[in-house]
């Protein structure tokens, strides 16, 4: 028993491919970009945690937030703790 409906039936595309060398060096920056961004953010996480470790009396979270230019909930946010 054949459902009917109002659909059309789904059609797999090829797979898209870059239309030209340009195009695809393009790309190729991107995703160079997007893996250097993401070993960058996790150093900076790293150096951060280490700066703001409490047990070696460190920076402050206050003064950090303040050198940063952020709010001090987003340090912690970075350092993956809650907001003491």
């Amino acid at each position: 028993m054949d459902t009917q409906t109002r659909y059309p039936r789904r059609v797999p595309r090829p797979r898209w491919t870059p239309p030209d060398d340009e195009v695809a060096a393009r790309i190729n920056e991107v995703v160079e970009r997007y893996k250097r961004w993401h070993q960058a953010e996790a150093e900076y996480k790293a150096l951060l945690a280490e700066v703001a470790d409490p047990d070696k009396d460190n920076a402050p979270i206050a003064h950090l937030a303040d050198r940063l230019g952020v709010e001090r909930k987003t340090v912690y946010r970075h350092l993956g703790k809650p907001m003491k």
